[in-house]
């Protein structure tokens, strides 16, 4: 099983990820080695926490694709971008400062883990109301919504997609994350996981873990939707599948 990963923090320089080329092309390795064959590229996006920092986003992303093409056969790059949700974020992703998921519809957006609950909901009714469907980036960490299963049953029946980090399967933000997302996983409330890789340490590009996590206790085709198939379907613009309980 190969995996797909559109939640990564490997363009170096640009935010909170990788460091230097040399720590990007390290995470790359490790994705590589761990499985995964579909990467986007999701830098931070916020004018006031990381500027302007699309020649560089660009300027990484070409030595990126030059590194796979030259050792990586097999693997595709895509871009995007991790918005962090503000009240003008529906014009940045209307004047083209803010990218979407492979300039598709879909938005990948996050907000601070200690935002309110209401905030969190008006922020997804906007970018649902302009167009685009957000997927709501590590939905497990926002502490508003801990034990507020209805909130995000809400969101996800509207059509916001649910992405989680692999690694708040096994306890890497807590035991509360870990809780949250093994009982969103239950109930079929996430429709995909990322490594939201950042490094190769604290925050790996790791997929395996979590896709045999699944495996073993719900199946491999709920497994292979949520690490694979459903990632590159929003790649393509296609509608993700929902249809697990």
């Amino acid at each position: 099983m190969t995996f797909a990963d559109i939640h990564t923090h490997l363009l170096f320089g640009v935010d909170d990820g990788a460091k230097n080329e040399d720590e990007m092309l390290a995470i790359l390795d490790a994705a590589y080695q761990n499985g995964t064959r579909v990467l986007c590229c999701t830098p931070h996006f916020h004018p006031s926490y990381f500027g302007d920092n699309d020649d560089k986003v660009n300027t990484a992303f070409g030595r990126l694709s030059n590194d796979v093409k030259k050792k990586y056969p097999g693997v595709s790059l895509y871009l995007g971008n991790e918005l962090r949700y503000e009240l003008e974020c529906v014009t940045w992703l209307r004047q083209g400062v803010c990218r979407t998921i492979n300039g598709t519809r879909y938005v990948l957006v996050d907000f601070s883990e200690t935002a309110p609950e209401k905030v969190i909901e008006n922020g997804l009714h906007a970018l649902l109301n302009a167009g685009y469907i957000p997927i709501l980036a590590h939905a497990e960490r926002y502490r508003s919504l801990h034990g507020k299963i209805p909130a995000i049953q809400s969101f996800w029946h509207n059509g916001v997609v649910i992405q989680a980090d692999t690694q708040s399967l096994f306890r890497g933000f807590g035991l509360l994350v870990q809780c949250q997302c093994r009982k969103l996983l239950s109930l079929g409330l996430i429709d995909l996981f990322s490594s939201d890789a950042h490094n190769c340490t604290s925050r790996s590009p790791e997929m395996l873990g979590c896709f045999n996590y699944i495996n073993k206790k719900y199946g491999a085709d709920y497994a292979a939707a949520l690490c694979c198939n459903n990632a590159i379907r929003l790649l393509r613009g296609e509608v993700v599948r929902k249809d697990f309980s």
